[in-house]
């Protein structure tokens, strides 16, 4: 039987730890070397291993401090029967990024496709594609650092105390508002837009929540945080390629407005409502084996 108050407090901790081991740093690396420098620039990828290690870390020390140890550390790759989530991780935002990239043109270039194909051919658009599916694990490595904090500990201890419907919420907002030192600073939405810094932090939140639920599933299904280090690393270095290659007639230097982000991220919200959905029919299987 879960003892949900030590969980409750292993939580606490280990959200106060996630915080406080990013955001200190990050805070002084804004201050020092301003964020353009050391985050969007890769020039300095210790200072971001740092910030983005952090959840990994507080999930160690929260272990350490409770005496908890690492039955559920799920960092098993756990390949056996589940390499059909590990493709799901490397080619779902892929596919995602497709829909993206029609919806732009349809929304935004008013279905004008006389750009399409123009700056890639097949041969180039077939080797971009290869190259990002290929270097998928290794890309897996920069959001290691989140998911084996997120999925492999705060969603563990979260979904016993408040159920997995307040889990995908509760743990998206928390995801979202740990981007909110790099969000003021223009991370993902810039600093230009009207209700600046809330609403990006806000639109954070939503999207966290969204990705979250994939995320959530995959590492449910597979015991193991790595698919879901795999999705997270294609949403963030993978599926832009994807959906510029399917781009048309919009100017190179456009820069999308909030609610067209948003817009734009309907098809990945599809996909996140269809696993939600395959998520709390699993919970509701399981619940009845157990009650069985």
């Amino acid at each position: 039987m879960t003892n949900k108050k030590l969980e409750a407090k292993r939580l606490v901790i280990f959200l106060l730890l996630a915080f406080g081991i990013s955001w200190i740093p990050a805070i002084i690396y804004n201050k020092a070397f301003g964020y353009h420098e050391w985050f969007e620039t890769n020039k300095m990828p210790a200072l971001f291993w740092i910030v983005g290690y952090g959840p990994a870390l507080a999930n160690i020390i929260t272990r350490k401090l409770t005496h908890e140890g690492w039955h559920d550390s799920m960092l098993h790759l756990n390949l056996k029967g589940n390499i059909k989530y590990y493709l799901i991780a490397v080619f779902t935002m892929s596919a995602i990024g497709i829909f993206q990239g029609l919806l732009a043109t349809l929304m935004i270039g008013g279905g004008d496709w006389s750009d399409f194909g123009k700056n890639f051919g097949l041969a180039e658009a077939l080797s971009g594609i290869l190259t990002i599916l290929a270097s998928a694990p290794l890309m897996a490595f920069n959001t290691f650092g989140e998911e084996f904090g997120w999925r492999g500990y705060m969603n563990q201890k979260m979904e016993p105390l408040i159920g997995t419907t307040g889990t995908v919420i509760v743990g998206g907002i928390i995801w979202g508002l740990w981007h909110a030192e790099l969000t003021v600073e223009g991370h993902n939405f810039g600093t230009d837009y009207p209700g600046y810094p809330y609403l990006g932090m806000l639109c954070m939140c939503i999207n966290c929540m969204f990705l979250g639920i994939i995320l959530m599933w995959l590492t449910k299904k597979t015991n193991s945080v790595y698919p879901a280090a795999i999705f997270h690393a294609m949403n963030n270095f993978g599926g832009t390629f994807t959906i510029r290659l399917f781009l048309s007639g919009i100017p190179e230097d456009y820069t999308l407005t909030i609610p067209q982000q948003l817009m734009l991220d309907i098809p990945l919200y599809a996909a996140a409502l269809i696993v939600f959905v395959l998520m709390l029919r699993g919970s509701g299987n399981k619940s009845a084996a157990v009650n069985a």
